[in-house]
């Protein structure tokens, strides 16, 4: 077995950040003819590379009808403090980008962090932890990188994590034949707590893309328990620090999941949906991408969903067929992020395609989740 790599700086914190209408937009009258480069990029790739590289399909040559409303309801970038990153954001130039007050106070690019951009929280401390397909790691607001641990693509990949108190992270690795829950010591550089999961099943084993496409989001709760969006098992499941399954509920290929307030589970899975179950598995609450195409948002891939403190829930939108200027009229451009109130009414959505690229994760700047101690079975 080949072991990870693993890098720490020990004992550095900041705080510098202070972290405290309805149908389709009408086609225009002539036909919009894609630019050469526009074409070019369109027959450059398609599909999702298991080592954490790809993920975008490109679209031949433009979309043929505008994918969101002209007009978006909200304030842009002075609806929310908030940083976000996506699958491109380790060589699109952008990077995570932080917002405040309307503007891009803050990006971290470094193209020697490769992989996909997939999770990443707001520390305590003013720092932030990112999860990037190929390892995970703490960044600090003047950029510096805190710590790391790093994989091998393909043989593993990391796609959620979480902090627990000013010196641990707990995150999930996958791999073959299961993915394991980490705890790992950010000061002492040491793997503290190595859980292996039980398998999922052998039916995805043989498939290209099975450990990308093993298992997605975890998040701790507020029992100590890590709760996981378990894609190839079709299922979302909580465990214990002991590797113990306390609960489950069936869904098909979740991608994201967080236990909210109330006790209940969000869940955005790979069929768009995104739905909130009750403790005895029961859906309580859907947003389908039907309810987002009657008010004119058209979308091919969500990536993730969080649940605001006023009861509104975001949206994160990684389209396959992303946009890049001069494919189609910039009005005809989807957004990158959505924010629905509890009757499924969007109240907010962001297209930004100068400051984003397409969007994977996203966390409001007041999420109180970020001052909010967690802890994993023993580990605090």
């Amino acid at each position: 077995m080949k072991i990870p790599r693993f890098f720490f700086s020990a004992g550095i914190t900041f705080a510098a950040l202070g972290i405290t209408g309805s149908g389709f937009a009408q086609a225009a009258t002539k036909p919009f003819v894609p630019s050469p480069e526009a074409l070019k990029r369109a027959a450059g790739s398609s599909g999702i590379d298991p080592a954490g590289d790809g993920g975008i399909t490109r679209h031949p040559g433009g979309f043929d009808r505008p994918q969101a409303p002209e007009s978006l309801p909200g304030n842009g970038l002075k609806e929310h403090d908030f940083f976000a990153a996506g699958v491109h954001s380790s060589r699109d130039g952008k990077g995570i980008v932080m917002v405040r007050n309307g503007q891009v106070a803050w990006n971290f690019y470094n193209p020697t962090v490769t992989g996909n951009y997939y999770d990443g929280t707001m520390m305590a401390n003013g720092n932030l932890l990112l999860a990037h397909a190929r390892g995970v790691m703490v960044i600090a607001p003047d950029k510096s990188i805190l710590w790391r641990y790093e994989v091998k693509p393909i043989e593993h990949e990391i796609d959620g994590v979480q902090p627990v108190g000013t010196d641990r992270v707990v995150f999930l690795r996958n791999g073959n034949p299961s993915p394991h829950i980490l705890v790992a010591n950010i000061t002492t550089g040491k793997i503290e707590k190595d859980i292996t999961l039980p398998l999922a099943g052998e039916s995805h084993m043989k498939e290209a893309t099975y450990v990308h496409m093993q298992a997605r989001r975890l998040r701790l709760t507020p029992q100590g328990t890590a709760v996981i969006a378990y894609t190839n098992a079709d299922k979302v499941a909580e465990y214990d620090e002991h590797g113990k399954e306390v609960w489950s509920a069936p869904v098909r290929q979740p991608w994201s999941v967080e236990r909210l307030k109330n006790g209940n589970t969000l869940v955005a899975s790979v069929n768009m949906n995104t739905i909130e179950m009750n403790t005895k598995g029961e859906t309580v609450w859907t947003l389908t991408p039907a309810d987002l195409a009657a008010q004119g948002y058209i979308i091919d891939k969500l990536q993730a969903a969080m649940r605001l403190p006023n009861g509104n829930t975001i949206v994160t939108v990684n389209n396959e067929t992303a946009w890049r200027v001069g494919d189609t009229p910039d009005l005809w451009a989807p957004v990158q992020a959505i924010e629905v109130n509890p009757a499924k009414k969007v109240v907010w959505a962001l297209r930004d395609w100068k400051n984003f690229d397409v969007i994977s994760t996203l966390q409001t700047l007041d999420d109180p989740r970020i001052k909010e101690p967690l802890h994993f079975g023993s580990f605090r």
